[in-house]
């Protein structure tokens, strides 16, 4: 999709669909000077619900590690049942779910990352934005079904 006027939709519903968090160490247990290796993976997906209406997840997964000791592992399925205008093509409606979509959701499952990590007695995981247009465009040119992001 070019650069065009945006397409409005409309956000009817937002919700955890699923979270874990596992901290199978104690937060004293990974104490260390040297920074834990934070992994995160980020993908987006969209299912129909019924006409010109759509269930967008965005799924984060992150793991932090503190010399070779699993720290923590938190994954949250986050989603927004959201209405399109009728009439669009294929392209322009992936491109509004899985870059317009996916950006409104994110910092709201970012939020939620942040507390959860925060609760099980970690620093606040703080998400770094993505930039959902160029995830975009990597499942375009083939690598796959869904965007995905690599390490943040």
């Amino acid at each position: 999709m070019s650069e065009q006027a945006p397409i409005s939709f409309s956000i009817n519903a937002q919700y955890i669909k699923d979270l874990s968090f596992e901290g199978p160490a104690h937060p004293s247990d990974v104490i260390s000077p040297n920074p834990p290796k934070i992994d995160v993976q980020v993908s987006a997906e969209t299912r129909p619900l019924e006409n010109n209406v759509f269930e967008v997840t965005l799924k984060t997964r992150a793991t932090a590690t503190v010399e070779n000791k699993h720290a923590f592992l938190i994954e949250l399925a986050y989603a927004g049942i959201i209405s399109v205008p009728p009439g669009l093509d294929d392209e322009s409606l992936k491109y509004l779910l899985l870059v317009e979509v996916a950006r409104q959701l994110f910092p709201f499952s970012r939020n939620i990352i942040a507390n959860a990590t925060r609760d099980g007695g970690f620093p606040p995981l703080l998400l770094q934005p993505i930039d959902f247009t160029a995830l975009y465009r990597q499942q375009m040119q083939g690598q796959g079904n869904t965007p995905t992001a690599g390490n943040a």
